[in-house]
């Protein structure tokens, strides 16, 4: 496929950029999370939201 997806953080706001095969990003998400200290259940969102676009993206493509 050749997309990539980087990950970005600012406090408790995240986002997910997917990086094309030209360098080109898109912003894809920007989510604001509970400031409760729990990076674990940050980490777990992202990972899960994640597979979700991919799995998303691979279906669109393959139509």
């Amino acid at each position: 496929m050749g997309i990539t997806f980087k990950s970005g953080r600012q406090n408790n706001i995240i986002g997910m950029d997917m990086i094309y095969p030209d360098g080109h990003p898109r912003t894809v998400l920007m989510a604001e999370l509970p400031m409760d200290g729990d990076w674990r259940a940050d980490v777990d969102f992202y990972d899960e939201v994640e597979q979700a676009y991919k799995k998303r993206l691979r279906r669109a493509l393959n139509r």
